[in-house]
């Protein structure tokens, strides 16, 4: 396998974890009463208040990635220490592990153990790979269904969209004390959230980063949830990334644990070749 599709490989799988369209529309709930109108302040604190909490997060998924109407079906484990760890492990049709994935606040490391290659660096060189901008904070809360709690809220509004209370946050920049080091670029953020009247837990995301081409864009919808130890969490995510060509990923995920300690294997044997 030659070094571009080893390339294209992983950059598949970075895409898979990192963020979430799809033409799909999200289950909503019917509702027989008018919806009453509350301000934002109120609904977001709402919001806030019914995110998942947690110290560790496992849990089983099967994956349909879809890119230029060629798709492919994955399974996989995800394993999450909040706000520090993402780790995730990949496995096709065959039952054996095909990739794995750690992420930190800093840093992105993957490795294909199909043949032997690997990958490791900051999020500034896939940020250029993917013509997009992530990181780890903005990835753990799309996961989740959690609103980007290390981004402050300017220049908002609230109103009632088909069933659904909709947050409109017009400028959304990171909060200085989380910033990673060494990064100075202003990035503004323009968030669109869609709230289940029912449970407060988020129904659809929509982002773009403010001054960027308007065809870039990322929704998240999320649907089915389940209860986790007294929490709610999303068992369905569709998910749509356009910037450039679109990607649609589709996500069930079962066997949802939280608050038990974990294990985050990644080893790299020195017969491994790096990708980049």
């Amino acid at each position: 396998m030659n070094s571009n599709i080893n390339k294209a490989w992983a950059l598949i799988f970075l895409f898979l974890m990192a963020f979430s369209f799809s033409s799909c529309k999200s289950k909503k709930k019917v509702l027989k009463a008018e919806l009453k109108e509350h301000g934002f302040q109120y609904l977001y604190n709402r919001m806030t208040e019914n995110h998942m909490n947690f110290d560790y997060l496992s849990a089983k998924f099967n994956l349909v990635y879809e890119q230029d109407k060629n798709k492919t079906s994955l399974r996989g484990q995800l394993r999450i220490k909040k706000d520090s760890l993402i780790w995730i492990s990949f496995t096709p049709a065959l039952g054996i592990e095909a990739a794995r994935l750690l992420l930190t606040n800093d840093t992105i490391k993957f490795m294909n153990r199909l043949n032997k290659t690997y990958f490791s660096g900051k999020y500034e060189l896939v940020d250029s790979l993917l013509n997009t901008t992530i990181d780890y904070s903005l990835l753990q809360s799309m996961l989740i269904g959690n609103d980007l709690t290390q981004y402050d809220t300017k220049k908002y509004k609230a109103t009632i969209d088909n069933g659904l209370y909709r947050l409109t946050i017009r400028e959304r920049r990171k909060i200085k004390r989380y910033m990673r080091k060494g990064d100075i670029r202003s990035r503004v953020l323009v968030q669109q959230i869609w709230l289940d009247p029912s449970n407060y837990r988020i129904a659809r995301i929509d982002i773009k980063e403010k001054g960027e081409d308007d065809n870039n864009k990322l929704r998240v919808f999320y649907g089915d949830y389940m209860n986790v130890s007294g929490q709610l969490f999303p068992s369905k995510m569709k998910i749509e990334i356009v910037s450039g060509k679109s990607i649609f990923i589709d996500i069930n995920f079962s066997k949802v644990t939280i608050n038990n300690p974990l294990r985050f294997p990644f080893k790299l044997s020195s017969k491994y070749e790096n990708l980049f």
